[in-house]
């Protein structure tokens, strides 16, 4: 942990903003054994203020939080101590419990100089005035929803479940009406649900679930009907990017919600039209892998990859030496995986490499792709213990999800995951819990859950501690 905070103070002294994002992500992932040091308490006063202002603290207690700073401040109390009203400000009150006030009140009364101001908050307003909640106060979760159910048992819910990879465990959670194949993205804790198609009829509608509430909102509808479209957060921004409708109608037109203005704005289109793309997030650019442009007799895949930048709204086109769609993308820490997926098949026989009517199989394959947009060999991937496309391919903590997804002849509702430096995909117990053969083209994604100890704190009104002044 010493060599954390000398980097620390380096990149600082350095300016060097990737080192300092790596360092702070050591430091807040490791919040419980970090303020137990003694490098802890040299900290200057910017450093501590930036590490307690956090939202990625990994603690399941705010009152850590708090503790942290007193350990810090009782350090050198003479020269310390009139810095903590300001510290306090960083302190997310209205996060502790009820005995956790108590213990507060009752320390910041032994100190004589704070007093807590209180006020009576219902759920909603609880959670605006903290700020949110620290990471550690998350539960990451999967979740699935099998909007292909609607179709196939006319049901007039979809089912929506949600998996814990520490447990195996599935839970049900509502569902939303009239529901088929739509595409779905998140943010922390909300889920967002955009367009699909239910009896024939493409939507344009957009929902949204809160895991606080666990209910189902509708946001104001995008202008284009589509569905098998990129759908993608970033920035309190919803994008909605391709697709199609009516199966052969591709799309090209790109739109987005701002979520603070509920105000949909009109992006630059796609330089041909696209759907069924790989899609995803990294270092605040949009990033769709593959996908198809087209189909007549076969299907036409676009070899390529496609980069938005938002600030600039321009798309860039590079070249990929493979054809793919219904693939799978996840970025992490230096890039993005690219997972499975239909791939390209040509005529073996044929001289012209002419391509036959069914010109494409499921994959195996699964490869890296830098910022840059260029494959990257180096970072060795294994192959997928069968070829699947269209399946859910989310990340939820250091690894790698796959669940469900099909071939050319089946479907599957097997659970496969793999963390970067393991040399195979491993097989979980639990299976997608679907009546089915299998499932694909489903909506999948991360969803972080509170925890029940802090959910508990929203479900009513209460009098809570918002700051802390001096008397």
């Amino acid at each position: 942990m010493q060599n954390w905070f000398e980097m620390y103070s380096l990149s600082q002294v350095h300016k060097n903003q990737t080192l300092l994002r790596g360092v702070l992500q050591l430091i807040t992932q490791n919040f419980d054994r970090v303020v137990e040091g003694d490098d802890f308490l040299q900290l200057d006063l910017s450093s501590l203020t930036a590490l307690i202002s956090s939202s990625e603290l990994m603690v399941a207690s705010e009152y850590k939080v708090y503790q942290a700073v007193q350990r810090w401040v009782q350090k050198q109390p003479a020269k310390r101590h009139a810095l903590l009203p300001e510290l306090m400000l960083h302190v997310r009150l209205p996060l502790l419990s009820p005995q956790e006030q108590g213990e507060l009140q009752k320390d910041l009364e032994r100190w004589k100089d704070l007093k807590l101001e209180w006020k009576l908050l219902d759920g909603e307003e609880r959670l605006r005035q903290s700020q949110g909640l620290r990471e550690g106060m998350y539960k990451p979760s999967i979740l699935c929803i099998d909007s292909q159910m609607c179709e196939h048992q006319e049901m007039e819910h979809c089912c929506m479940s949600c998996y814990d990879p520490q447990t195996e465990m599935w839970e049900k959670l509502p569902g939303l009406e009239s529901l088929t194949h739509a595409c779905c993205t998140s943010a922390g804790d909300r889920i967002y649900i955009s367009g699909g198609i239910y009896k024939n009829s493409y939507s344009t509608a957009v929902y949204e679930f809160s895991s606080f509430t666990n209910r189902w909102t509708q946001l104001p509808s995008m202008a284009t009907t589509r569905a098998a479209h990129a759908f993608l957060f970033h920035d309190q921004r919803l994008y909605v990017v391709g697709g199609w409708r009516k199966f052969q109608i591709f799309l090209n037109l790109a739109e987005s919600l701002d979520l603070a203005t509920g105000m949909w704005a009109t992006i630059a289109k796609l330089p041909f039209p696209l759907s069924h793309p790989a899609s995803s997030v990294f270092q605040d650019r949009l990033y769709l892998l593959g996908g198809a442009t087209g189909i007549s007799s076969h299907w036409l895949f676009h070899r390529g990859i496609l980069i938005y930048e938002p600030r600039s709204d321009v798309w860039t086109q590079l070249p990929l030496s493979v054809g793919l769609f219904a693939a799978g993308a996840v970025a992490m820490d230096c890039g993005i995986y690219v997972i499975g997926g239909y791939a390209e098949k040509k005529r073996k026989d044929s001289a012209d490499g002419t391509l036959v009517p069914e010109n494409r199989y499921s994959t195996r394959r699964c490869f890296f792709i830098s910022g840059s947009g260029k494959v990257n060999r180096s970072i060795s991937i294994p192959k997928l213990p069968r070829g699947i496309a269209n399946a859910g391919v989310v990340r939820c903590g250091k690894r790698i999800y796959l669940l469900g997804g099909e071939d050319l002849t089946q479907h599957y509702k097997t659970i496969y995951h793999w963390g970067p430096g393991e040399p195979r995909w491993h097989r979980s117990a639990m299976e997608v819990p679907v009546f089915r053969e299998g499932i694909s083209r489903f909506g999948c994604t991360t969803l972080m859950r509170p925890k029940p100890h802090i959910l508990q704190l929203f479900q009513a009104a209460s009098l809570v501690p918002v700051a802390a002044v001096c008397k």
